[in-house]
Order: structure tokens, then sequence, then C-alpha cells
């Protein structure tokens, strides 16, 4: 055990940590959990794994960078978000399939999947986990697998 573990041990075995975090985090500004994690483990990683083939535009709104897919020849409006292990691309290989065309600010849902030559409307709203695959009219909501819109009115 190094010396720090068996410091921080001590400390939490006496209850003195959390209460030299919560001393040290009002009057300071450290935060002595996240200092000792990085004494611990000695280095922090922040991953995030996507697959943008585009230029998108500055305006495009990405909460968390995880798991997106956007095939190069996807063409995404402005002021444009997009949910954390998003697909907008082919549905199969072949070039002939086409790619999404996503107008200015439509929102995608987590999980979803938008593919092949279909056209989604400006103001549009993707549910989470939704599969796409016919176009969406401008100022609509669709949800589901496949994707259906729905009524707002009630």
């Amino acid at each position: 055990m190094s010396l720090t573990d068996r410091f921080v041990s001590r400390l939490r075995s006496e209850g003195l940590l959390f209460s030299l975090h919560l001393v040290l985090r009002h009057l300071v500004g450290i935060n002595i959990i996240n200092l000792y994690n990085a004494i611990r483990f000695r280095e922090h990683r922040i991953v995030t794994s996507c697959d943008i083939s585009m230029v998108l535009p500055k305006s495009t709104e990405i909460p968390h960078p995880i798991g997106i897919v956007i095939g190069h020849e996807a063409k995404v409006g402005a002021n444009v978000r997009i949910q954390q292990h998003v697909t907008l691309g082919r549905p199969i290989p072949e070039r002939s399939a086409g790619y999404p065309k996503v107008g200015d600010g439509v929102v995608i849902g987590t999980g979803s999947t938008v593919l092949g030559d279909v056209s989604v409307g400006e103001d549009a709203r993707i549910g989470a986990n939704s599969v796409v695959l016919n176009d969406v009219c401008p100022d609509t909501t669709v949800v589901g697998s496949p994707a259906t819109e729905i009524d707002q009115s009630q």
C-alpha cells in the first residue's frame, strides 16, 4: 500500500477526509477527492468516440460527443442539436443509397438513427432511439422504430 493510500485510508477511518474535503473546497476551492484521484491514478482521460467525416456548422450543438456517426455526404443545417449515439448515414454501403439532409433547428434525440436519402425539415424533433427511414415534415415530432409522427395537440 502506497503512502498516499495509507494516509487517505487513515483519514477515511477517522472520518476526516470528508471534513477536510468540505473545508478545503469551501475556503480555497480545492477538491481533495479529485486531488487524491489525480495522485493515485496519475492520469485522467476523457474519451470521446465520434466518426464525423464532414464540417458541421458552428451553431451545431453536441452536448455529449460520444458514439456519433455522421456520413461525409450528410447535410446538417444551422442550430441543430445532436445528442449522443446518433447516426446519420446510408442504410447500405452503395453510394446510390444517399445520405440524410437535416434542416435548421432540428433536435435529434439520443440513440436515434437517420438513414438514407431522407430530408428532416426545419425545427423537427426526432425522439430518442428513433429510426428515421422516411422524410420528416418541418416542425413535427417523430418517435419510434420506424419513426412516425406524433400528434402534439393532445
